[in-house]
């Protein structure tokens, strides 16, 4: 496996040595342009000819980061001053070529003797901003980064100063402590500091047991069970007592598959463990939403290996051939890249017996052959508390070469990703573990079908499948946690099940919250249990409900809702585009309370956080700018810059495009250019409503018109997402904050 193999290297001498990829292709036969076009794509690997300096200092520049003084350390007298620092370049030409002749190389030049100080995408800690990430070239033996964030209380000044005399240490050869996320303790719901769960014998595991969150998808936490894959053991008596290694698909019915009810009678009856997932109303926490029953369903029914075990094949290697043509794959996306986004970096880290039973529930139930959990490079400790937990589940037989005994195999192992935000795109993710440059695949065909190695593949956010267990050993009880309109309320309506939100920006309590879906945001925000209202008691201005990808919502929406005699009408022709009874309910309740006849502003403090809701939100109230709903939701008060947000946003998309697609890879340049001159201007004083390029009419518009036209041209011609919402940061900014795009806020 190629990046695979580039990750050993780089962790050995810190890049990619010339003379080590031309030893790489001789040994494995891989021509060396082969290698060199995945090594060159990937922003986790540094070549030769760009070899890094002796420490590299890389602050995360993103969303939270940003608001919260990024800009500040990344300036000329910011922690840039250190590159010049006499003490340290002394320091370093010292301990460097030591540090490289222990690595194997045979000479280090004096040139890299030094330190960079440089910005970087979203490092994940967005509850800590700013966050810091520091590499020594190459790094001491079993360290894979150091990580700096700010701790609570802790003030500007002081966590630079404290980072300083950390990077002094380092350039001397000296050990530190780092901001470990294992040690840190996030806020999370209700104020309940994190509980030890409950742990039969040190035997259990080679790491020791981390803390675990007051969460409801702890289902062992909660139950004070021993952490024993007592859901894949429930599945597998079930195998048994049927008979097989794997529920057999559906049948033919007139030389036709099976569809509608008439399919979900067949599930329910013959694999009543997959048929949980649907009344539980699972969905795909990625962004997608799609219904997990919906995902395991369509991979069960594509033809599974263990099928042959009954098949009659003369010759042994026949059999192999036939084997490989049916393999199936499980891969949790845990490429968590989006800016505001960090929960799966606490499930991951805090219950990762979770992200494993889930990977193996849906391998048995599908029918599927092998298991991936598929990690972002900058969560180093949850990579390493993921495979300690993989092994685990072996030598307890949850995984492995024979599932607790019934002599079906299903092997787990924790895949590195080599780095890149385009990564968390499921077919970029696919192209990346078959050893490719990670750019979205045209589609037909669907990963259902033709997905790792050209094999049938679910590929889940790792919170889904984290929900699996809770959802199979309590059934019901998931769905019946999702959040209810308050008695008396005229058209009640609720919602289903439960998901975990990153909240971070100005709340008092930035953290990882397990909420009811459809809790009202305002909740949300000033709730004691969760976020504790806002920062110093600042006003709401605006919150990203999606990182970047949401653009900004202003805290007043503005709306225009028909007079009383044309409200039914307009109503009922909204509700008429609805698909389901419950999405109905959803928004005509919401209606009747929040959006009265002539209303003119909606606060969105009162919008509950469904991803349907939102969906359905845009086609009700015709938005000017999309509204998303992600698992990250960042808050913005009063005084926040909004266009500087908004040119930061479109930063990122700018940088992380994989450039596959020309619209995207030249539009999201284009759309940067326009914020940044506007920046400019505004800055220069020269920005107003009728003077934006020099020209006499109003020319705010004009700039309109254009993020609009490029947003009509990238969001159809774009493969994949990135394009699609890298026009609506600009364009909520324009659409929402007309003031804040003139006038930089005091």
């Amino acid at each position: 496996m190629i990046v695979q193999h580039l990750r050993a290297i780089q962790n050995r001498f810190g890049f990619l040595p010339d003379a080590e990829l031309q030893r790489l292709s001789t040994e494995t036969g891989i021509a060396q342009a082969r290698i060199e076009e995945v090594a060159s794509f990937f922003p986790g690997f540094r070549q030769e000819r760009d070899r890094p300096a002796a420490i590299e200092v890389r602050v995360c520049r993103d969303m939270t980061c940003h608001h919260r003084g990024a800009q500040k350390l990344l300036a000329a007298d910011g922690l840039r001053l250190l590159c010049d620092d006499a003490a340290i370049r002394a320091s370093l030409e010292a301990n460097a070529p030591q540090w490289a002749k222990e690595a194997g190389e045979r000479t280090a030049s004096r040139e890299l003797c030094r330190i960079a100080v440089e910005g970087v995408s979203c490092l994940g800690r967005c509850d800590r901003a700013p966050a810091v990430w520091v590499e020594r070239s190459p790094m001491p033996a079993g360290e894979h980064a150091w990580t700096f964030a700010r701790r609570a209380g802790e003030r500007s000044a002081a966590f630079r100063t404290r980072l300083e005399e950390n990077i002094r240490a380092i350039a001397s050869g000296q050990s530190i402590v780092a901001d470990s996320d294992a040690r840190h303790e996030p806020h999370t719901n209700g104020g309940i500091r994190y509980a030890l769960p409950v742990v039969t014998s040190k035997a259990e595991g080679e790491h020791p047991p981390l803390a675990s969150p007051a969460w409801r998808i702890d289902v062992y936490a909660r139950q004070g069970w021993p952490r024993d894959y007592r859901a894949v053991k429930g599945f597998v008596e079930f195998l048994t007592r049927i008979g097989h290694r794997c529920v057999p698909r559906p049948p033919l019915r007139d030389g036709k598959e099976l569809k509608g009810k008439d399919l979900d009678t067949y599930v329910q009856d013959k694999h009543p463990f997959l048929w949980k997932l649907h009344p539980s109303g699972l969905l795909g926490m990625g962004g997608a939403g799609v219904a997990a029953y919906q995902k395991w369903l369509d991979v069960w029914r594509q033809r599974s290996a263990f099928e042959l075990e009954n098949i009659e094949v003369p010759k042994a290697p026949l059999r192999q051939v036939r084997q490989e043509l049916y393999e199936k794959y499980i891969v949790a996306n845990g490429d968590e890249s989006e800016p505001g986004t960090f929960k799966d970096r606490e499930l991951m880290l805090r219950t990762p017996h979770l992200v494993v039973e889930g990977v193996i529930l849906a391998g048995l139930m599908t029918g599927a052959t092998a298991g991936y959990i598929y990690v972002r490079h900058e969560y180093h400790e949850q990579i390493h508390v993921l495979k300690a937990e993989v092994a685990r589940a072996q030598r307890l037989g949850a995984c492995g070469p024979d599932v607790f005994g019934t002599g079906r195999p299903f092997p787990v192992s924790v895949y590195e990703s080599p780095g890149g935000y385009i990564c968390g795109e499921q077919s970029a993710l696919i192209e990346a573990m078959e050893d490719r440059r990670s750019q979205p695949r045209n589609r037909p065909p669907e990963l259902a079908t033709n997905g790792l190695r050209d094999k049938p593949t679910v590929v889940n956010n790792v919170e889904t499948l984290a929900w699996a267990p809770y959802v199979v050993l309590g059934g019901a009880k998931y769905a019946e946690g999702g959040w209810k309109s308050p008695e008396g309320q005229p058209a009640p309506f609720r919602f289903k099940g439960r998901r975990l939100f990153s909240i971070s920006g100005d709340v008092n309590r930035p953290g990882v919250y397990e909420v009811p879906v459809g809790i009202p945001l305002g909740e949300l925000i000033a709730n004691v249990k969760y976020c504790g209202g806002m920062l110093r008691d600042r006003p709401l201005k605006a919150i990203a409900a999606s990182g970047p990808s949401s653009g900004l919502m202003p805290a007043m929406l503005p709306v225009s809702i028909p007079a009383a005699d044309k409200y039914e009408e307009w109503l009922s022709k909204a509700l008429s585009r609805l698909r389901t009874e419950d999405e109905k309910a959803a928004i005509a309740g919401f209606a009747k309370r929040y959006l009265a006849p002539d209303a003119k502003t909606l606060d969105i403090r009162h919008v509950p956080l469904d991803l349907s809701f939102f969906r359905n939100m845009n086609s009700l109230l015709r938005l000017p700018s999309e509204a998303m709903l992600g698992a990250g939701i960042t808050v913005f008060a009063e005084g926040a810059d909004i266009l500087g947000l908004a040119v930061n946003f479109t930063r990122f998309f700018r940088n992380e495009s994989c450039g596959k697609c020309v619209p995207c890879r030249i539009g999201s340049q284009k759309l940067y250019q326009i914020g940044s001159d506007l920046l400019a201007k505004r800055s220069a004083g020269t920005l107003n409503h009728e003077d934006v390029f020099g020209e006499s009419k109003d020319d705010l518009a004009c700039v309109k018109a254009d993020v609009k036209l490029l947003g009509d041209v990238l969001q159809p011609t774009s493969i994949c997402g990135l394009g699609y919402v890298a026009p609506i940061p600009l364009g909520s900014a324009l659409a929402y904050f007309p003031d804040d795009v003139v006038k930089k806020p005091t």
